[in-house]
Parts: structure tokens; sequence; C-alpha cells
């Protein structure tokens, strides 16, 4: 229970470093086909959550 604690609380720190990494990602996704505004929001949020969980985990792991 605590392990998945320090993971969300190591998760909210990176939030804001994963964001950059996130639209690069969605602008290279966009280039290859068309998005609607809606799904390149979505894709926005699910790249953001998941670089942050794995730096999270990583940092967990270190």
């Amino acid at each position: 229970m605590i392990d998945t604690v320090i993971t969300l609380v190591f998760m909210m720190a990176f939030l804001t470093f994963s964001i950059f990494p996130a639209i690069k990602i969605v602008n290279f996704i966009e280039k290859k086909t068309k998005l609607s505004e809606k799904m390149k929001n979505l894709l926005m949020l699910i790249f953001t959550i998941l670089i942050a969980l794995s730096l999270a985990l990583f940092m967990k792991m270190t």
C-alpha cells in the first residue's frame, strides 16, 4: 500500500515535466494521421499520465 502511495506522489511531481514530451508525441502522430481536437486532447492526457507514471516507477526502482 505504501509503495503505491509513494509511486503516486512521485507521479504528481513528474506531471509537469511530462507535458512537453506528450505534446511532441501527439504532434508527431498528428502529422501521420488527421486527428480531431477531442482525440488530440485525449491522447495528450493519456501520454502525459503514461510518461509521468513511467518516470515515477523508474524513480521508485532506483
